[in-house]
């Protein structure tokens, strides 16, 4: 009866036939094999699953494209296998089409919430927030993420015209922990005031980006 190493690999015992064993065992050795391009591994997946390969999540098949390791759980899409780059950022990219924002000092208004979910690792997550608005007092464009213990706010000028407006930010995120990365539109002014903020209805102009990279787990 088989038993498996540490690393994942099935390993034959003494009563195992020599040849069956020794496939499963390169079947699940997690070997990084050489292609030259995308198409080719795609070809070398498709046979091997053909024979019975098990390829899945748990036994996934790895591959070194130009100097690149892709890795694949065996899922496609019309026989298109997919192939993901390990350690690859991840990325989101949403828009807001305007809208009129009116409120006191010191509150504050989400204009776009990022989809970005959580993962199993530590991961620095980074932002970039645009928006085109014209405002009525005193208002700027801030980032939360995860806790909103730290923003980072650019205020647009006092009573402004329609002005492009740019923020940035970056936070560590724990392993298990939703980013809830935000864009919003805050409120200053002294206590009481009321300002009012008329985003632009372009879409391209009012924009959120979020990028999430793995990091080193403490």
């Amino acid at each position: 009866m088989s038993h498996q190493h540490w690393t994942g690999a099935t390993l034959p015992d003494p009563t195992d036939g020599i040849i069956a064993s020794i496939e499963t065992m390169a079947d699940t050795a997690g070997i990084i094999t050489p292609a030259s391009d995308i198409a080719t591994a795609r070809g070398i997946l498709a046979t091997a699953i053909a024979a019975g390969a098990p390829i899945s999540t748990g036994r996934p098949a790895y591959f070194d494209i130009g100097g690149i390791i892709y890795r694949s759980d065996g899922a496609d899409t019309g026989g298109v296998y997919a192939l993901s780059p390990v350690n690859e950022v991840e990325t989101t990219f949403d828009s807001f089409s305007g809208g009129v924002y009116q409120r006191t000092s010191g509150s504050q208004s989400a204009l776009i919430t990022s989809k970005l979910p959580a993962r199993p690792y530590d991961r620095v997550v980074i932002a970039f927030g645009m928006a085109d608005a014209a405002v009525s007092g005193i208002a700027g464009l801030r980032i939360l993420i995860m806790d909103n213990s730290s923003p980072t706010t650019a205020r647009w000028e006092d009573n402004a015209e329609m002005q492009t407006q740019n923020v940035f930010s970056m936070a560590r995120i724990p392993a298990g922990v939703d980013p809830k990365v935000i864009l919003a539109v805050n409120f200053g002014g002294a206590t009481g005031k009321v300002s009012k903020v008329t985003f632009s209805g372009a879409t391209d102009v009012n924009k959120l980006a979020v990028m999430a990279m793995p990091i080193t787990m403490g």
